[in-house]
């Protein structure tokens, strides 16, 4: 049988992949990657996954300091980063201002991840399921930021399908923007 760790937070037992800090939000990115793909040796450091273009994707679903962003992105060298923000999108703390036939969106954050402005390296923000795109699975790769007012962040960028991501880290498909679609009664 397994070894399995209790959680010290909130007592559930964990099984060996949560050991190392994974939880469902990485494993569900990590689901149909090879496994020459993931915690790829890089120095002292693991990169998450290993894109078939060379790319490390570092998936980051809790707190990171500055230091450490800092620290992968040297070691790491081409790497993104995808983050979860699916709870603040879903609470719309995260909101998006999108202009139908347009592959480019704004966005508003409040109350963001405080170390966002340390990272280098291209940003994702992985947003789930948004109400704003009739429930699609979509991710936010920040193009700009506007000067950071406290407590919120502003700014550009594209969006992708969650499925587009993640052919692109499995496969390496191209990306392709997802686009609004006009609502009905704009085709009249």
């Amino acid at each position: 049988m397994p070894s399995h760790t209790r959680c010290p937070k909130c007592g559930a037992h964990l099984g060996p992949s949560r050991v190392r800090g994974e939880g469902p939000w990485n494993q569900g990115w990590r689901a149909g990657l090879s496994s020459n793909q993931q915690f790829v040796p890089r120095g002292d450091l693991e990169g998450d996954v290993l894109t078939p273009c060379g790319h490390i994707v570092e998936l980051q679903y809790g707190h990171l300091s500055r230091v450490d962003i800092e620290l992968r992105e040297r070691v790491y060298g081409t790497m993104v980063w995808l983050f979860d923000a699916c709870d603040a999108h879903r609470s719309g703390r995260l909101r998006l201002a999108m202009t139908p036939g347009r592959e480019h969106v704004n966005f508003a954050w409040s109350r963001p991840r405080e170390t966002l402005d340390a990272c280098r390296r291209p940003v994702h923000l992985d947003l789930g399921e948004s109400q704003q795109a009739d429930g699609l699975h979509l991710v936010l790769r920040i193009n700009r930021c506007h000067p950071k007012q406290p407590g919120r962040l502003s700014g550009s960028g594209v969006l992708y399908t969650a499925e587009a991501f993640h052919n692109w880290m499995a496969h390496g498909l191209p990306l392709t923007p997802f686009v609004s679609k006009a609502p009905a009664h704009a085709f009249a």
